[in-house]
């Protein structure tokens, strides 16, 4: 089992609605944030890098489970104990300055187990050999291990990651990255069941996931006002505009990390909005065995099976593999509906020379929603109608099917001088099916609807590589690191719709009865559309130290695009979109300030660019929007690097959005003639904290305020107004756990809350709103043995009634309400 600082917390917040949490987030951020005044000066101060080797060590003799974490944090390293029991096994303590092997060797004595030094600050525990019984510190074999595997969260125990590279491609820690930057480990993930990345994204600082089409899976992520256009795995762009949000949906089962960046990230993404960038980090197989398995079983009939098996598959540990599969079927608070969803991924690594590794691997991940939830009505006037969150107003055979078929490798390999060249590809195929009831509203009882039948079919291959040299420089005495790449995305999708045209019913919502009227499969026909697009691009960023508290990093990318969207009826093609941009550039600078060995301020400059459809009056599309984020902010890292906290002021703005054109177009509407002049601008803070405070305790948190507005607009009533009044202003989210200790050694608690403001949607007679809310989880987990952990977690402990997405106007469904209180037992072994 890896030694794990696990957590609960204890404190209470009033939550009216969010104001308490609101107040409760920025005093727990900035006091932990504000220097070294929350910490123990002294725990600071032996917190330097692992390579200053020599510290000073207060550890008393006792329990050897306890005085282990304390021994990590102070020396700065990752330290697994997988496989290894530690029940009952004492330590004589350690006191004076040691090194880390020298220290480890000294607290291990006479427990029969030795330290195993797996480099880069990585250390294991295994029971000792005859080839190192003479009290040696152990080495692992020559394995090379790659960049990803380097960083992995996995076996760490923590809420955080040192180091990360999605923001500019460059390995930084995040102190030293000029922009917000939030990870969510693969600990955090396992304590608090975060199995997809909507779980995930609920779970990060700043983001905001928005349900909007006919399936729970079909959700938009935001963050700082705008809508995120990729979710990257491996650190390779993936599209997920339009239908392809349903496409990209993922199983946790996969990833160590998710690492997410807040602001522009035109550098490493190409065009794209403002708004940030999601990157799902890939497990990696292990030179050791390792052996994950679990099952779990919660409300309404949430059953789950996984495994997860890695091991070096050589004597030599050069050829390493890594299976994981998961089985899941679940039923929902709502009637009818029930989700069964699959999923496999195999990974193969080798060193193919001392220097270089090559790895391939697939995933298969395939889901089935029977009984497809279209959401609820208000009352034309827009109130809410109230009625029991169990209800489900679509048919009972409707259905939703999606199929992901993943491909990808890469090649990495370790050049002289600590240069780096890694080159990666993935192949996406994914499709889905759709057969369900849309419902709207008809005039003259508020109970009755009107409901016809639709349905989609979508295919979409993606195809994304990158190629990328990175590695230090010495220019004028000093020493920098750079990167330079390439990349290339290509994304073929076409989709086909049914309907039932003229073929409607007439329902009274409160009679309604899903099982009444099976539905009719009509063709999909006459319908369809199709979308082609290639974006290729080079990059270069660098690290630059300018003096020895001064670091500059700078970039930029030159990007070509090209898309092309047709739709036709009935085979004639009815309107076709051609979209190109050529060598356009987008900047990057930073600059980053260390005030002292914990805590750096910064100051960041970053773009994005994203082409856009609509025509000017000479029938030429308008040149794309422009977003820039510009950033200022405090971050401090402590420990090693073992708990991350940061807070920024952020402005965005976003150009060249389209105007309708009234002097040359006076009734065309910004479709058919416009002007590039709108601008909206999105301003706020952001603050964050993860990690270890202390030893046993783990965690993770943030509070975002972000206003978004029209500055710029042909509708002079829109400029100064909210640009989306459907999304909170301000979100609140902690997760936190404790590995308690001595005679309740064997349990570890948790909690986590999330909060938001109010949010709503309003017309010139329609108004529907949800007020600020706050969501309380507990959880808590007991060590039944060193490999088997029982845990118990309760979701929505205060069963409390919202709604988590808000209904329009004209539509009779839309409308969705959070889950209910929930309970999930899992019963999880790790070897």
């Amino acid at each position: 089992m890896a030694l794990q600082h696990r957590s609960l917390t204890t404190a209470r917040m009033t939550l009216h609605p969010t104001t308490g949490a609101v107040r409760a987030a920025l005093v727990l951020l900035l006091a932990v944030g504000a220097a070294g005044a929350g910490l123990p000066q002294a725990a600071l101060a032996a917190e330097a890098s692992p390579a200053a080797n020599v510290r000073d060590y207060s550890i008393p003799a006792g329990s050897l489970r306890d005085a282990l974490p304390a021994f990590a944090i102070a020396a700065g390293i990752n330290l697994s104990t997988q496989g290894v029991a530690l029940d009952g096994l004492a330590t004589p303590g350690l006191q004076g300055r040691h090194g880390v092997s020298a220290g480890l060797q000294k607290l291990l004595q006479g427990s029969g187990l030795e330290g195993v030094d797996g480099g880069s600050g990585n250390y294991l525990l295994r029971k000792i050999s005859s080839s190192t019984a003479d009290g040696g510190m152990a080495s692992m074999p020559a394995v090379i291990v790659s960049a990803e595997a380097d960083r992995a969260t996995e076996g760490t125990g923590l809420y955080t990651a040192r180091n990360l590279s999605t923001a500019t491609g460059l390995n930084l820690s995040q102190r030293h990255t000029p922009q917000t930057v939030s990870v969510i480990s693969r600990q955090q993930m396992e304590d608090f069941d975060l199995t997809t990345l909507q779980d995930v994204a609920r779970a990060t600082p700043g983001i905001y996931g928005k349900t909007q089409g006919v399936s729970d899976q079909e959700t938009t992520y935001f963050a700082r006002g705008f809508a995120l256009s990729h979710v990257n795995v491996d650190g390779l762009p993936l599209d997920v505009t339009g239908f392809n949000e349903r496409n990209v949906s993922a199983d946790m089962l996969m990833y160590d990390r998710v690492e997410v960046v807040r602001g522009a990230t035109g550098l490493m993404e190409g065009a794209g909005a403002p708004s940030g960038s999601i990157n799902m980090i890939r497990k990696r197989p292990t030179a050791t065995s390792l052996l994950n398995a679990s099952a779990h079983l919660g409300s309404w009939k949430d059953r789950q099976l996984t495994v997860d098996a890695s091991n070096a598959l050589t004597a030599s540990g050069k050829v390493r593999g890594r299976v994981a599969a998961s089985l899941r079927d679940s039923d929902s608070f709502v009637d009818v509906v029930g989700n069964k969803n699959s999923t496999v991924y195999a990974i193969l690594e080798a060193d193919l020379t001392p220097s270089t590794t090559a790895g391939i691997g697939f995933s298969r991940q395939h889901s089935r929603t029977d009984g497809v939830f279209v959401g609820l009505p208000t009352l034309p006037d827009g109130r809410h109608m109230d009625l029991p969150r169990s209800t489900f107003l679509n048919n009972a055979d409707s259905f939703q099917k999606r199929d992901n078929n993943v491909v990808f490798a890469d090649l990495e390999t370790q050049l002289e001088q600590g240069w780096r060249s890694r080159f990666a590809i993935t192949h996406i195929d994914a499709s889905s099916s759709t057969r369900n009831t849309t419902n709207s509203r008809i005039d003259g009882d508020i109970y009755k609807l009107n409901q016809s039948e639709t349905g989609w079919k979508y295919n979409t291959e993606q195809v994304v590589a990158d190629w990328r040299l990175s590695g230090p420089v010495t220019w004028f005495g000093r020493q920098h690191d750079v990167i330079v790449g390439a990349s290339y995305r290509h994304d073929d999708s076409d989709a086909g719709q049914s309907w039932e045209g003229a073929q409607t019913r007439v329902f009274d919502l409160l009679q309604w009865n899903p099982h009444a009227y099976p539905m009719r499969g009509a063709p999909f026909e006459p319908y369809n559309w199709g979308r082609k697009t290639d974006e290729k691009g080079i990059y270069a960023a660098g690290n630059f130290s300018l003096a020895d508290p001064l670091r500059l990093v700078l970039g930029g990318r030159f990007g070509w695009y090209a898309q092309d969207v047709t739709g036709w009826y009935a085979t004639n093609p009815t309107w076709r979109r051609d979209l190109t941009e050529n060598a356009k550039f987008t900047p990057y600078a930073g600059l980053v300030y260390d005030l002292d060995a914990h805590h750096s301020v910064y100051a960041s400059g970053t773009q994005i660019f994203q082409p856009q459809s609509v025509l000017d009056v000479k029938g030429n599309t308008l040149p794309p929007l422009s977003g820039t984020n510009l950033e200022a902010g405090v971050k401090g890292e402590y420990f090693g690097g073992r708990l991350n906290a940061s807070g920024a002021l952020f402005r965005i703005r976003q150009n060249n959005r389209a105007m309708a054109d009234e002097v040359n177009c006076p009734t065309g509407g910004a479709i058919y003639c416009a002007r590039a002049a709108g601008q909206v601008q999105s301003e706020g803070v952001d603050l964050q904290l993860s990690g270890s405070p202390l030893p046993g305790w783990q965690i993770a948190g943030g509070y975002t305020y972000v206003l978004a507005k029209y500055t710029k607009d042909s509708v002079a009533a829109n400029i100064g107004q909210r640009i989306a009044t459907d999304e909170p202003k301000q979100l609140f989210k902690l997760y936190t756990t404790v590995q308690l200790s001595g005679s309740l050694a064997r349990w570890n608690v948790g909690a986590s809350v999330t909060a938001q403001d109010k949010i709503e949607r309003r017309d010139t007679a329609y108004l529907t709103r949800q007020g600020g809310y706050a969501i309380v989880g507990l959880t808590a987990g007991y060590r039944l043995s060193e490999q088997l952990q029982l845990r118990v977690s309760v979701d929505n402990v205060l069963d409390r009634r919202y709604y988590q997405a808000l209904g329009y106007a004209w539509s009779g469904g839309l409308e969705r309400y959070g889950a209910p209180r929930s309970v999930l037992v899992s019963l999880n072994y790790k070897m």
